[in-house]
C-alpha cells in the first residue's frame, strides 16, 4: 500500500477546489467513486487497498488526456485485452510508483466496476498525485469547453427565438394593416349569390402604387358608381383621341366629346379597369 496517495476524502477536496461537478448515482455500490456527470467520466479512488487511481473515461476525455500525456511523455498505451494480464501490468507499475499513465482504449467489459454498464468506457490508470492533478486539469479543460459550447448554444437559441418573435410581430403588423385597409374599402354585395366585391371608386382611392385597376373583382357598375369615378362634365384624355369632355353617362356607357368635335362612346367598366380615360 502506498500511503503517499490521497485518500478519497482528500481527492474530493481537490476536485471541489478545481470546481468540477459531482453527479451522485443512487445505485453506486462503490463509495469511492466520483462521477463528473450523469453520462461522463468517473474517477475511482480506492487507495486504501490499491496504490493507483482509475479513470473510466468518455471518448472526449480519453482523447484529451492521451494527447496531453503524449506531449508530456507520460502516455503508455496498453494493447492487451485480457483482464488478468492488464491487472498484472498495473500491479507492476504501481509497485514502483511509476509516473507513467496507462491507457486501455475501448476498455474491457471485465475491467468495468459495473458489468451491466451499457456504455464501454476507456480505462486510464495512474500512480502518483501529480498525475491525479494532471488528469483533473484535463477534465476541467473539457468541462470549461463544454460549458462554453452550452452557453454559445443557449445564446444562439435565444437569438433565434428573438428573431422569430420579430418576424411574427412584423407578420401580425402586416396582417393588421391589411385588415385595416380592407375595412376602409366599401363592399357591394349580391343578395342572391352572397358574392361581394370592392367598390371601384373606393378601391381606386386606396389602391397601392403600381397595382392594376383590373385586380378588383369584376362587377357591373351602376351609373352612379361610374359617376363617382368619372363625373359627367369632367375633362378627360385618351391616348388616341386626345383631350375631351364627358357629355353623359347612361346605362354603363360614357359619351365623350373630344376637341376635334369627334364624339365617342366607351364602355365605362373597360375605361375604369383599363384606365382608357384619365381625368385631367
Amino acid at each position: 500500500m502506498n500511503n503517499q496517495l490521497y485518500i478519497y476524502e482528500e481527492v474530493c477536496d481537490l476536485i471541489n477546489e478545481k470546481g468540477l461537478d459531482h453527479y451522485k448515482k443512487e445505485n453506486d455500490q462503490d463509495k469511492f467513486i466520483w462521477r463528473f456527470s450523469e453520462s461522463g467520466s468517473s474517477l475511482h479512488v480506492n487507495t486504501i487497498s490499491r496504490s493507483h487511481y482509475v479513470l473510466y473515461a468518455t471518448e472526449k476525455d480519453y482523447n484529451l488526456i492521451h494527447k496531453k500525456a503524449e506531449e508530456a511523455k507520460l502516455a503508455l498505451p496498453i494493447k492487451e485485452s485480457k483482464k488478468d494480464i492488464i491487472e498484472l501490468m498495473v500491479s507492476q507499475y504501481e509497485g514502483v510508483a511509476s509516473k507513467a499513465i496507462l491507457f486501455v482504449r475501448n476498455g474491457n467489459k471485465g475491467l468495468l466496476q459495473d458489468p451491466d454498464e451499457k456504455k464501454l468506457y476507456h480505462v486510464i490508470y495512474f500512480f502518483t498525485n501529480d498525475n491525479l492533478n494532471f488528469v483533473l486539469d484535463c477534465l476541467l479543460e473539457n468541462a470549461l469547453y463544454n460549458e462554453k459550447l452550452r452557453q454559445k448554444k443557449a445564446y444562439e437559441e435565444k437569438l433565434r427565438a428573438s428573431e422569430e418573435l420579430k418576424a411574427l410581430a412584423a407578420a401580425q403588423t402586416r396582417m393588421m394593416n391589411s385588415q385595416k385597409y380592407r375595412r376602409k374599402v366599401p363592399m357591394y354585395g349580391d343578395a342572391k349569390s352572397g358574392a361581394t366585391s370592392y367598390g371601384v371608386a373606393s378601391a381606386l382611392s386606396y389602391m397601392k402604387p403600381g397595382a392594376s385597376a383590373g385586380s378588383a373583382p369584376a362587377k357591373k357598375l351602376s351609373d352612379e358608381e361610374i359617376r363617382n369615378v368619372i363625373p359627367e362634365g369632367a375633362s378627360v384624355s385618351h391616348k388616341k383621341y386626345g383631350n375631351g369632355k364627358v357629355k353623359s353617362i347612361i346605362e354603363g356607357k360614357i359619351d365623350v366629346l373630344f376637341e376635334d368635335s369627334v364624339e365617342k362612346t366607351f364602355a365605362a367598366q373597360v375605361c375604369i379597369d383599363k384606365k382608357i380615360l384619365t381625368i385631367n
